[in-house]
């Protein structure tokens, strides 16, 4: 990612000032192998968690669980622990 204006992101990082936030998405495991009783038990598609995304900060680091940890630190009410 570049500083050109079109790839800054809308708000800054509470942190660090930078408009490089992102949504940070946990990786999705869609290969669940051969499954010889799914058929029997009418299991069809995949097994999915859904989680909502965090938010990171590409500048310097900083993830947010969710936006109301991210809106908590913009307001000065850290209650969370930061990766």
């Amino acid at each position: 990612m570049t500083d050109a204006p079109d790839e800054r992101s809308a708000e800054a990082c509470p942190r660090c000032g930078a408009h490089r936030l992102a949504t940070n998405e946990p990786p999705k495991l869609m290969d669940l192998g051969y499954q010889p009783l799914n058929n029997v038990f009418s299991i069809h598609g995949e097994v999915t968690d859904p989680v909502a995304p965090g938010i990171e900060c590409l500048a310097c680091g900083t993830i947010w669980s969710d936006l109301e940890a991210f809106r908590a630190e913009q307001h000065g009410r850290v209650d969370h622990d930061p990766a």
